[in-house]
């Protein structure tokens, strides 16, 4: 009977005890393969936006490494440029497109292992601890736009943030590490600046410090970027403060149960605003729960995903404010024309956080099926309705064209190969012919 006892409490709270290299290796490639295993093969060769348009465009016409550091749109994008730079001066040209989505997967796969790895700070059980890495790599909003390109890589950076200075290191080769990997951070994505306020949190304990200090040296690099380098406003209409509420039910909660733009619609044009509002109110539920049950470590962590979830799904509406994202304002043509972006990746992403943090404080009797309600909200929205650049342009196919055109007499120096989407201000990539001989 003891055996069995030993047995039971093994499956249901095992634990990671050593640091394999050969565990993190694993979390790195199968992560990297499912997140390129929910991109159409025409998606996985063709270049998103900023990508080609801005990162590449520039590295083309600047190939000096000091470009990795230049601003666009008042922020720093150093990990997304710095990619870039690694795949035009490395590779083929007729690479570029494959590389760059595999390359921004693998960072994927990167935060993944980095998530597992810290989330020690929270749990030792192996189950919950793969459940905070299977976030990024599972949530429903990534396909549409996030996930497999460099210009959204920022989202999947601000999800790693909070773990980043939770995690206590225990070498002086972890604290170079957790340290690198946060001032990456902070160079790459502006809002980390949110979770500054975890400083507080074990504010003595010098081993906490390093991590910390880099990336608030790199969120200090992002306010002076974008004071020197002011972001281009176009002009908007006045914010409704009402449908920044409304954003965060609809790119968090909804984001969640719903998965699609879709369903969301459909639900909201059917039952108006409850079936909303009642998703909200079970991650509420949860903090509250976790706040009410947890120790200090896990009251921290649910104030940091829930804070973070609404405080991120807030600021996109506020800043970036269109008729589009006018919720409060919408009828049903409205609802219909939902579009579920970008702007849902991270504010979802720390709501399904809450679920593994809840089965950590429930403990084991209740922790098997609070896992298995995160599993069947990930898997069951796994296969996107869409993907924003599913369609092409494909970059090999319009690379021959290129060449085509430049063998021609009297072609231009450069050919323009195009980009997604294809209404996007800026066209294509300059692909001087020189390089497609």
């Amino acid at each position: 009977m003891a055996v069995l006892t030993v047995r039971r409490r093994a499956f249901f709270a095992p634990t990671v005890r050593s640091r394999n290299p050969v565990v993190y290796a694993s979390i790195v490639l199968v992560s990297t393969l499912i997140s390129l295993a929910r991109l159409p093969g025409p998606a996985i060769g063709t270049l998103w936006a900023e990508d080609g348009g801005i990162f590449i465009n520039d590295v083309l016409k600047d190939a000096g490494l000091r470009g990795i550091f230049a601003p666009y749109q008042g922020y720093l994008h150093v990990v997304p440029r710095g990619v870039a730079w690694l795949v035009v001066r490395l590779l083929p040209v007729d690479a570029w497109a494959i590389a760059v989505t595999v390359a921004a997967c693998l960072i994927v796969g990167g935060v993944a292992a980095l998530v597992f790895h810290c989330s020690s700070a929270l749990s030792s059980n192996t189950w919950v601890r793969l459940g905070f890495a299977a976030v990024p790599v599972l949530v429903a909003a990534s396909p549409e736009e996030a996930l497999g390109n460099l210009a959204n890589l920022h989202w999947y950076f601000l999800y790693l943030a909070p773990w980043l200075l939770l995690k206590r290191p225990r070498t002086w080769a972890e604290g170079v590490l957790l340290t690198v990997a946060a001032l990456l951070v902070g160079l790459t994505e502006i809002q980390a600046a949110v979770f500054v306020p975890l400083f507080l949190y074990r504010l003595r304990d010098a081993r906490l410090w390093g991590p910390r200090l880099a990336l608030l040296v790199g969120v200090g690099a992002q306010v002076f970027t974008t004071l020197a380098f002011p972001r281009e406003n176009p002009a908007a209409p006045p914010v409704n403060w009402l449908s920044v509420v409304y954003g965060w039910f609809a790119d968090g909660p909804s984001a969640v149960m719903f998965g699609t733009a879709g369903q969301i619609s459909r639900v909201v044009v059917r039952f108006g605003w409850v079936p909303v509002v009642l998703a909200g109110v079970l991650f509420l539920t949860a903090t509250a729960l976790i706040l009410v049950r947890g120790g200090t470590r896990e009251r921290v962590a649910a104030g940091a995903f829930l804070g973070g979830s609404v405080v991120i799904a807030c600021a996109a509406v506020a800043l970036n404010f269109r008729p589009f994202l006018d919720y409060a304002a919408f009828d049903d043509a409205g609802w219909n024309a939902l579009h579920l972006g970008r702007y849902a990746v991270a504010p979802s992403m720390f709501l399904l956080a809450l679920l593994p943090l809840l089965g950590e404080v429930l403990g084991r009797s209740a922790r098997p099926a609070v896992l298995g309600v995160l599993a069947v909200l990930m898997l069951v929205y796994f296969f996107p309705v869409a993907v924003g650049r599913e369609f092409g342009p494909i970059w090999a196919d319009h690379l021959e064209q290129a060449r085509a055109a430049c063998r021609t007499p009297g072609a231009e120096p450069e050919q323009i190969v195009p980009i997604a989407p294809t209404d996007w201000s800026i066209k294509g990539v300059k692909l001087p012919c020189r390089i497609l001989d």
